[in-house]
């Protein structure tokens, strides 16, 4: 796992596994939060627009936020 701040825009990226993208899905309700996806659904990575963000999508979940290794049903 890797983290990587954007100062200039503010935006934090945690990358999971390495993997070719496929896609990019919302991951929080009410905040900036989004995963990235491989065709099987793998979670690649998980953006947040700014700290603030993912600080919202952890306190929506109860204040523990698990990424889980799949989302949704693979891309064909």
């Amino acid at each position: 796992m890797r983290i990587s701040h954007d100062k200039e825009s503010g935006a934090l990226y945690i990358k999971i596994r390495d993997g070719a993208y496929s896609h990019t899905e919302d991951f929080s309700e009410g905040a900036d939060v989004y995963v990235d996806v491989d065709a099987e659904g793998n979670v690649l990575g998980l953006e947040a627009l700014s700290f603030e963000d993912l600080a919202q999508a952890v306190e929506e979940r109860g204040g523990k936020l698990d990424v889980p290794e799949k989302i949704g049903s693979p891309v064909r």
